[in-house]
């Protein structure tokens, strides 16, 4: 059952199966922000003005909500990203994302449920410069952090 979250499945494929996601693992003003997903073209999906190239990431995306979920559509710049990885392995679901009030109190929080830091915290204009971070768990999957601006 998924409480305030949504499972997460890694870009590792020895990963299991992951399971609920608690927005409490990463503190406690922490909130649901997104989930990402692989898709092959985002073309197919929303129109090209929607769509940002992110090549630090290797990705082109673009944000759509549903409902009342934002969803993060990923997709690859050439073979050798992860995304391409995962859309050729069926792995559609990449990971969610909490927005919390401060990254380094978060990693301390999510430490003991097992999750682990896997990328330099770092400043991403795609976000308005809002700085992320990525941590990992091999019980939940990967899980995107995203500082409140």
């Amino acid at each position: 059952m998924v409480r305030d979250g949504a499972g997460a499945a890694g870009h590792s494929p020895d990963l299991p199966v992951p399971g609920p996601v608690d927005r409490a693992f990463f503190g406690p003003d922490a909130r649901f922000h997104h989930v990402g997903l692989a898709v092959e073209r985002l073309p197919d999906l929303v129109p090209e003005e929607a769509i940002t190239p992110n090549r630090t990431e290797g990705v082109r995306m673009a944000f759509v909500r549903v409902g009342g979920a934002l969803l993060e559509l990923l997709e690859p710049l050439g073979e050798r990203s992860p995304i391409a990885r995962s859309l050729a392995e069926g792995r559609k679901l990449l990971h969610v994302c909490f927005e919390v009030g401060d990254l380094e109190s978060a990693l301390e929080t999510c430490r003991p449920e097992g999750f682990h830091r896997i990328s330099p915290v770092r400043a991403v204009p795609e976000f308005g410069g809002r700085r992320i971070v990525w941590v990992l768990s091999r019980e939940y999957g990967l899980v995107e952090l995203i500082e409140r601006g």
